[in-house]
């Protein structure tokens, strides 16, 4: 009896998404579905095992528990057609009108500021290439972070410190003389070693210094007074410790072990370094963390910030109007605002904007241009008055005429 040939594997479905057709990946359920479960993704399915594993649920119990989450599954799925975007910039503009000017402060051995409020919902969405109070959370490695003098020692070692903060210098103009007086009681507050301060300012200014009683003194002969004032003023610029970029530092208890906040950031500095945990270290600038980690991470901070920034101001948003708030920003590879020359300034339609900023600017710059706008948008059509493709406009009917012969 010949061999059954095997019956080719069949197509998995494709799923369309406007004018684009999509294979839609089928995964199998990892165990028989309950009644109940039909429909909903797998994820949540998943989740769903877990629940009813952890909380042993009977069979009568997971089926009615089931099907209170497809209840609410269902009633959170938006309609076809749905203008998610200005929903989204109504739920997030309303709540932007409640938004305080207030900063918060982490008060410990320095104080580091934090934006807050509306002010920093605008530099987030406005996508400013600096933070105004720029601040990094770093979480210490497991040797350290429950030690507070190594943790501390750690902290002090980050702030940016320069020459010119821990010494004075004298000049003896007659005779061509500097002394660089080391302040004894700044050193020992950032934990800086005299000797190297020393061997540093010798390396920067390329003489040997001789030691005296109130510091380190250099003798430079007949050399003109302003290029010894210039060699003296770089020094004093020159870093004697810490990561560029961060001013101040502060050591706080967390959940059992020790955090330290920056005001100043440097991620990318701050990541090489072995003390830390670089999962959990992360800055409060998104533009930053979009450079170092790539446009997903970038993404995943504005939604962070800007949930938190809500949430810290007492006011509940879903996240997910958030979230498309941050794929319109990121969606082309880099991060740009809300603003006239970012997202805006993207916009291929000459009506689109104009209906922004700046109306008469950009309709005499097509008009010049002799753009063509096709009004293929939301906001082109409801200028001229015509149905936009949203809600019922985004629906197409099409009508087989009735042959009225053949109807008797």
């Amino acid at each position: 009896m010949a061999k059954k040939e095997k019956e080719p594997a069949k197509e998995k479905p494709a799923q369309e998404t406007g004018t684009v057709t999509v294979e839609q990946p089928i995964e199998e359920p990892s165990r028989p579905l309950i009644t109940g479960m039909e429909g909903l993704p797998k994820n949540i399915v998943d989740e769903l095992f877990v629940v009813i594993d952890e909380n042993k649920l009977s069979d009568s119990d997971s089926k009615k528990f089931i099907k209170h989450v497809g209840k609410k599954y269902y009633a959170m799925v938006v309609e076809p057609g749905e203008a998610v975007g200005i929903i989204a910039a109504q739920s997030l503009g309303e709540p932007g009108t409640q938004l305080t000017l207030r900063t918060k402060h982490f008060a410990g051995a320095a104080e580091v500021s934090v934006g807050s409020g509306i002010q920093r919902m605008e530099e987030i969405v406005d996508g400013r290439s600096k933070a105004r109070y720029p601040t990094m959370t770093i979480y210490l490695g497991e040797e350290i972070r429950k030690n507070r003098d190594e943790s501390d020692k750690f902290s002090k070692s980050l702030i940016d410190v320069r020459i010119g903060d821990v010494v004075k210098i004298s000049e003896n103009l007659t005779e061509n003389r500097v002394v660089f007086q080391p302040d004894e009681e700044a050193l020992s507050e950032r934990g800086i070693d005299k000797k190297e301060l020393f061997e540093k300012i010798e390396k920067q200014l390329k003489a040997k210094g001789t030691s005296k009683k109130n510091g380190l003194e250099f003798a430079f002969g007949k050399e003109p007074l302003l290029k010894v004032r210039r060699s003296v003023l770089k020094t004093l610029a020159t870093r004697s410790q810490g990561v560029r970029g961060i001013d101040k530092t502060i050591l706080v208890q967390e959940n059992g072990e020790f955090v330290v906040k920056t005001s100043g950031t440097n991620l990318k500095a701050i990541l090489k370094m072995l003390e830390i945990d670089p999962v959990r270290t992360t800055t409060n600038d998104v533009k930053e963390i979009s450079k170092v980690l790539g446009i997903e991470a970038g993404r995943q901070a504005i939604v962070n910030e800007l949930y938190k920034n809500l949430k810290d101001n007492g006011i509940a948003v879903d996240i997910r109007h958030i979230m498309v708030l941050a794929d319109l920003m990121t969606f082309d590879g880099e991060i740009r605002g809300i603003v006239r020359t970012g997202i805006t300034k993207m916009k291929e339609s000459p009506f689109a904007r104009a209906a922004f900023e700046e109306t008469t600017k950009h309709l005499l710059d097509a008009a010049f241009k002799g753009e063509k706008d096709f009004l293929t948008g939301v906001v082109e059509n409801i200028i001229v008055g015509q149905p936009i493709k949203v809600g019922t406009g985004r629906v197409e009917l099409m009508m087989k005429p009735i042959d009225k012969k053949k109807v008797k």
